[in-house]
């Protein structure tokens, strides 16, 4: 197993493709009830991790392409540049411009998070009697118990919640009614099951490290949403139909009491009850619906989707693009004892921990464990037996 540019940036393309075509899946409401959320969202994860192993195995094959691709790898990985008496390569100045822009990334959100935990300390007012009973009753709904405030305060635009360690449900400082404050923190608690919240700030943090992606763009513009759906479908399960509509109906009063106020500078550290558009929650009242009608359907979808998923996630390390130069013409040398060698007619031979070159027509030539890892890198398979 080994790192190399190329396998970087297969990993890196592999992971964008299939973002691009969850996400596509994704704005379909089809797929949605056909696969359901929750696997669209692990197959998000997925993607995540194919770009954080760019790795290639035993029995990665490199097919050699001529053309753009290797003149662009020469450029940055081969020629060699000067200036002010330095010598480097371009595609090392280009890795430190993306390491440099992602650890700057990643401070920034670290210092929003501490801002943030500063911030909660300094809100003007704490749950009350109410906020204390009906939490009693989300525990005894959902079947598990964990520390968590609420906080009400002015600044607070709309419930949202925050704190990994240390849970709190922030509110806005207005007065609810009991059914509606029970569904506002049934559905926040809910997210801290979930691990919601986790998987956003890995998101977000995966999109710091890979800023310079487009699709890790799509990722996060789709992940509020359907992470907003997953929260509404596991609240919603065992609901009657009354009570589905009550819930939703709270969800629909709280957005509009938010109004046109922008949301916190707390967003990327929050789960809350969604961004409000008229589509997004349509959309959200359509999935509860119909997954009340297809949730059979959608576990059978949902193990082949990802099954299908899983063999293209293998195939996605079955192959590595190599570069591959043609030699200039007066450096060719013809007669009869000269021959051509290609990944075609030749292979590597390892046997009893040596290395042979195997030619067609040709004695075997021991040759380098090194020099054998170089013929690997540009194509030429390496068996391990003799045939």
């Amino acid at each position: 197993m080994k790192v190399t540019p190329i396998s970087v940036l297969m990993a890196v393309l592999w992971s964008g493709i299939l973002i691009g075509m969850v996400y596509w899946m994704r704005r379909k409401s089809q797929y949605v009830r056909k696969f359901g959320i929750t696997c669209i969202i692990m197959v998000y994860l997925f993607c995540i991790v194919r770009v954080l192993l760019p790795i290639d195995f035993s029995f990665t094959r490199g097919i050699p392409l001529r053309g753009a691709f290797s003149d662009v790898y020469h450029v940055l990985w081969m020629e060699k540049y000067t200036a002010a008496g330095f010598d480097f390569y371009l595609g090392t100045v280009l890795c430190g411009i993306w390491i440099g822009v992602s650890i700057l990334l990643i401070l920034r959100f670290g210092l929003e998070y501490r801002s943030m935990c500063s911030a909660l300390k300094k809100l003007s007012v704490r749950e009350n009697d109410q906020c204390t009973d009906l939490l009693c009753k989300v525990f005894e709904e959902t079947g598990k118990k964990h520390r968590v405030m609420v906080c009400k305060d002015a600044g607070i635009c709309m419930p949202m919640g925050i704190g990994i360690r240390q849970w709190h449900i922030l509110l806005p400082d207005q007065e609810y009614t009991d059914e509606e404050l029970y569904y506002i923190l049934l559905h926040e608690y809910t997210h801290f099951l979930n691990g919601d919240l986790v998987i956003k700030i890995l998101v977000h943090i995966y999109c710091c490290i890979f800023w310079w992606n487009p699709f890790v763009y799509l990722l996060k513009k789709d992940l509020d949403q359907s992470l907003e759906i997953k929260c509404d479908l596991c609240v919603t399960e065992n609901m009657s139909y009354k009570d589905t509509a009550d819930y939703l109906q709270t969800i629909v009063s709280s957005l509009k009491a938010m109004g046109g106020k922008r949301k916190s500078a707390a967003v990327n550290n929050s789960v809350s009850l969604g961004k409000g558009s008229k589509n997004e929650v349509l959309e959200r009242f359509k999935t509860v619906q119909k997954n009340k009608e297809n949730s059979a359907k959608s576990i059978k979808y949902a193990i082949a989707w990802m099954s299908v998923f899983a063999i293209s996630f293998i195939a996605s390390y079955s192959f590595v693009p190599q570069q591959f130069y043609e030699p200039p013409n007066e450096e060719i040398e013809t007669g009869a004892d000269v021959y051509e060698i290609t990944p075609d007619n030749s292979y590597i031979v390892q046997k009893n921990g040596k290395y042979y070159w195997r030619v067609e027509g040709v004695p075997d030539e021991e040759i380098t464990e090194e020099f054998a890892q170089e013929l690997s890198d540009s194509g030429f398979e390496v068996k391990g037996k003799e045939e």
